[in-house]
């Protein structure tokens, strides 16, 4: 396995869809969509094979690992959106016809959420970590420090902030462990949903 992270390509976008489909499966938010235990991977691996995509030819996604351990997607401060071209979109498709629409729905006060915060604490230049995930046979090997820490070199030298979210609670002191401090913790009204935002100065 190589000891360093690399930008994903094309090639790694199933590796990637499956890496964080499998990191996400526990997630509050995602059980919350998708509280099909059962079907819930298969349909996340969609949505990471989507968003994947517009990432990786963004060049905002990461991993390490070959095979693929753990992934990352960094959103560079100043840089364009990759716009989306007809082929992007018919890997929405099959999103478009799962339960995974009816769920988002369900959880729009949470990614309303989400929204607020990122706008209220870094409205300015910044790094963002928009997801993070290890397999579980991979973790404990300081993989995630490596998909964060260079990125946070990067946003010191710049002199900008980085930020991030979570509804994972125990997610919180991984990212104060980085340098992160937890800035707003919102309960989100019949969800049982906690959004927890970490912002980290520049050192």
């Amino acid at each position: 396995m190589t000891d360093e992270y690399r930008q994903l390509t094309l090639a790694d976008l199933e590796p990637m869809a499956q890496v964080l489909a499998q990191s996400f499966e526990e997630d509050p938010l995602v059980s919350f969509i998708l509280p099909n235990a059962s079907t819930r991977v298969k349909t996340v691996a969609k949505f990471f094979r989507a968003m994947g995509r517009l990432n990786i030819r963004a060049g905002n996604a990461f991993g390490i690992g070959k095979p693929l351990q753990g992934a990352a997607m960094w959103i560079f401060p100043g840089k364009p959106e990759a716009s989306a071209t007809p082929k992007d979109l018919l890997t929405f498709l099959p999103l478009l016809f799962s339960s995974y629409i009816v769920g988002a729905q369900k959880a729009r006060a949470v990614f309303d959420r989400i929204e607020a915060n990122h706008k209220n604490h870094a409205s300015g230049p910044h790094y963002y970590l928009d997801n993070l995930g290890v397999l579980a046979s991979a973790r404990g090997k300081g993989l995630s420090s490596k998909l964060i820490r260079p990125f946070l070199e990067r946003a010191d030298s710049q002199k900008v902030v980085a930020y991030t979210d979570t509804v994972t609670k125990s997610n919180v002191p991984l990212y104060e462990h980085f340098g992160f401090d937890l800035v707003d913790e919102n309960p989100v009204n019949g969800t049982g949903i906690t959004v927890y935002a970490l912002k980290r100065s520049p050192r």
